[in-house]
């Protein structure tokens, strides 16, 4: 006797297989959607690393030589730091907001002055691709800028503070990461924001290796 299908087997078949092209793309969309979650989130983090990075260095090239409040562009009488304050910053104590005396200890212009990484502003003009597990790139670029001085005393509002060309004692470091070229996923772009400013180097009982 030849064997058949019966009518309630080929029912059964159809409604599996309806479930299966019902079932299946929505798995698809689902774990395409978690891979781009987690892609997102490496990225985010990669972002928040190179900030860290970059807050760990000294506040300006002149730093990595002397750990003292640097001299900079700034006019307003409380940020002055000079022969009429007695070379310390007004509203510390004589020994722990020293300045230095002469134009070769003032803050540099942003950017590296050489080929190392070694202060904050040296990472101006960084980026890099970076790939997460998935594979998903996303690039990361660094951008830091003097921002002009806050009045003293008070809340300050970062973000409300303009850019400007000359040293200040504020630096902004800005953190991106966003697609990198070439990648077709939904754009995607966030920032980290990290302000440092001109108080020296803190050391403790330091002293030069010889």
């Amino acid at each position: 006797m030849r064997s058949a299908f019966t009518l309630i087997e080929l029912i059964f078949t159809m409604v599996i297989v309806g479930l299966v092209f019902m079932v299946v793309p929505k798995i698809v969309f689902v774990t395409n959607k978690s891979f781009e979650t987690v892609s997102r989130e490496d990225a985010l983090y990669n972002a928040v690393s190179m900030a860290g990075i970059v807050a760990s260095l000294p506040w300006d090239e002149n730093n990595t030589l002397y750990s003292a409040v640097l001299g900079t562009d700034s006019t307003q009488p409380a940020y002055l730091c000079d022969a009429t304050t007695g070379f310390y910053r007004i509203g510390g104590f004589k020994g722990g907001r020293n300045c230095i005396e002469g134009s070769a200890a003032k803050a540099s212009p942003i950017g590296r002055e050489d080929l190392f990484y070694n202060d904050l502003d040296d990472y101006d003009g960084y980026s890099v691709t970076t790939a997460t597990p998935n594979g998903s790139k996303y690039l990361l670029s660094v951008k830091v800028r003097y921002l002009a001085d806050p009045p003293p005393g008070g809340v300050v509002d970062f973000s409300a503070l303009p850019a400007v060309s000359t040293s200040s004692n504020i630096k902004e470091v800005n953190v991106t990461v966003t697609n990198a070229a070439g990648r077709v996923k939904s754009p995607f772009v966030s920032s980290v924001y990290y302000e440092s400013a001109n108080i020296g180097q803190t050391g403790i009982k330091r002293r030069a290796w010889r």
